[in-house]
């Protein structure tokens, strides 16, 4: 097959040398013509090659930067696409000729409609979407660009059963030099992080029937009715494929979001209102704000004030033994600083010894049970016990070696507890120092599994990769050093293993099982404490757990969906990929 006209120039950007991973990474994913045509001759084997419309509403862009736009459409290596374009009453008589002229060297491929006045994107789009005959619709600003392999790569994903509805790709932005920059991979669909902001990006691929169920845009969401859009259209559906490659180059021009977010300030306050009309739609008590340090970053970042929470019961259960100075600022904490106050403390003693910890449980306001195990440590054993005992639906695990931060740490874990779907939620740590000891599990890092981000300073002044430490998102393991989950799930996946992980990784295995039974798992970074890792115990890696874990799980530890293949294995990071001799398997190569 013949490489597409107008290639050359779309394989001719560089990632910016300041960021020398991405620079690494784009040469080693380059789409040379070789790697173009390869890629080209799969269409052929495509038992589905539906129609794509391609949406681009224009209003008085750059005229060089509306033509590159355009040309990358023509560069598809998919041949089945249409493009329908809406000049939304432009007023510069050389983008009228432009579009004029495009369209009318493609009859049957580009349609162009010309509105009488501006009816702004929402409107403009919608007028697009009327003149569409694919059974897809693809969106594109009037100023950026699709990679060659765009829509190519999108159908390959139409390939799957059950069909999708939704397809959304990585994206990366387009600087004023022509150099590449803020590479953004994505995790694979991620409810929770869709209240949170609108991650899905720029290519958004949606079935053209669905988006006209729904009216299309709304107008009045002026800067985020494409987020208003994809979170009704989730309310619909959950056939959402992600594809983690850079399809998409979101171009900075003068006065554009990708040159600063606070150019387009009403769009905060659009977002805002989208995620609080999704949470009315569903049903769910909370109210949708921006946070502080979102309104700092300007950047369109939302967080859920969950309401009715204070009443809900629930049960903190505090495996411990011995150490009680541990055990006493960990429950002088719980009762000195949650606000919640319907909650109850289970202390879970195994077999402690020091008459001073032993004197201190006998005159305790909490229930105590005594675990006896022959002097053997198994904490999944501990836990199993606590639950059984609970007498509240929801329960949290919380090591000793914890202490409480942020009062309202357990109406944040209850109040994304209660979502439909949700099975576990964890809080994000920090050591004694501020440094962040969790924020998330991530499978296949550091051999097995790492937290997020660790160990990292936390702090709001210079946002870490997607601001992941500081927002609600899904992670396929929490840790249950703080663990919020209820005993309907706990029981449905038959607890935590006390036969094969004793000691480490039982709650990782937990979450995933939950995961296997339909549940979700959230990070929730506001139920903030201090975690002072392995002060109670110590650190040591059991071999037969280990072989468990990757015989078991091995799946998730090759591709973790909610952690890019695009980035580093090699610690928990977020660092792009640059190096392709990185295994993830550098520490446990003998487990495989």
């Amino acid at each position: 097959m013949s490489v597409p006209p107008g290639i050359d120039r779309a394989l001719g950007y560089r990632a910016a040398e300041d960021d020398p991973d991405y620079v690494a990474w784009t040469l080693l994913n380059a789409l040379t013509p070789e790697v173009l045509a390869a890629a080209s001759r799969r269409v052929a084997t495509f038992r589905r090659r539906p129609l794509i419309s391609v949406l681009v509403p224009v209003r008085d862009p750059d005229p060089r930067v509306l033509e590159m736009a355009l040309h990358s459409v023509d560069a598809q290596a998919y041949p089945d696409w249409e493009l329908c374009i809406v000049d939304d009453a432009c007023a510069q008589p050389s983008i009228i000729e432009l579009l004029q002229a495009y369209a009318g060297h493609r009859p049957g491929r580009a349609c162009l409609r010309r509105l009488r006045s501006s009816t702004h994107i929402a409107g403009a789009t919608n007028a697009a979407l009327e003149l569409a005959r694919g059974e897809y619709v693809a969106f594109l600003d009037h100023d950026d660009e699709l990679t060659p392999d765009a829509l190519l790569e999108v159908v390959a994903a139409l390939q799957d059963d059950p069909l999708p509805d939704v397809v959304y790709s990585d994206h990366d932005v387009l600087g004023p030099d022509e150099r590449r920059r803020h590479p953004s991979f994505k995790p694979d669909w991620c409810p929770e992080l869709l209240l949170s902001y609108m991650y899905f990006g720029h290519l958004k691929v949606y079935r053209t029937e669905l988006v006209r169920a729904l009216g299309g845009l709304r107008a009045g969401f002026e800067g985020s009715a494409d987020y208003d859009l994809a979170l009704r259209l989730v309310e619909r559906t959950d056939r959402i494929r992600h594809v983690p490659r850079i399809l998409y180059h979101w171009r900075v021009v003068p006065g554009s979001m990708a040159e600063d977010p606070g150019n387009k300030p009403q769009s905060f306050e659009s977002g805002r209102r989208a995620v609080q009309e999704a949470l009315d739609r569903r049903g769910i008590a909370g109210r949708a704000r921006q946070p502080e340090f979102a309104q700092r970053a300007r950047i369109g970042v939302y967080k859920i004030d969950f309401q009715d929470t204070r009443a809900v019961p629930v049960t903190i259960i505090i495996p411990t033994r011995d150490r009680l100075e541990l055990l006493r600022a960990c429950l002088e904490s719980i009762e000195g600083r949650t606000a919640h106050r319907a909650w109850q403390a289970l202390i879970i003693d195994n077999e402690s010894r020091d008459p001073a910890t032993l004197e201190y449980l006998s005159r305790c306001p909490h229930r105590v049970l005594r675990f006896e195990n022959g002097g053997v440590f198994n904490f999944a054993a501990m836990v199993n016990l606590g639950v059984r005992q609970a007498r509240t639906e929801y329960f949290v695990l919380l090591n000793n070696d914890a202490q409480v931060i942020s009062p309202d740490w357990l109406d944040e874990m209850i109040g994304y507890g209660r979502l439909p779907g949700v099975g576990g939620v964890g809080a994000k740590l920090l050591y004694a120092d501020g440094r962040i000891q969790h924020a998330g599990v991530i499978l296949g890092t550091h051999g097995l599994t790492g937290h997020a981000f660790q160990p990292r300073r936390d702090t709001v002044d210079e946002l870490e990769y997607q601001a992941y430490a500081h927002v609600a998102r899904n992670y396929l393991a929490v840790s249950a050093a703080c663990m919020l989950s209820r005993k309907e799930a706990f029981e449905a996946v038959g607890g935590f293993n006390d036969r094969d992980l004793k000691v480490g990784w039982n709650d990782v295995d937990y979450c995933l099982r939950l995961r296997d039974h339909g549940y979700r798992v959230v990070f929730n970074p506001h139920a903030l404490l201090y975690h002072l890792e392995s002060q109670s115990r110590g650190d040591d890696k059991d071999p037969s757990e280990i072989r468990y874990m990757m015989a078991r799980w091995r799946h998730y530890v090759d591709r973790d969906p909610f952690y890019s293949p695009n980035l580093s294995c090699r610690d928990s990071e977020f660092r792009v990929k640059g190096d392709p001799a990185e295994d993830r398997f550098f520490y446990y190569r003998e487990y495989r």
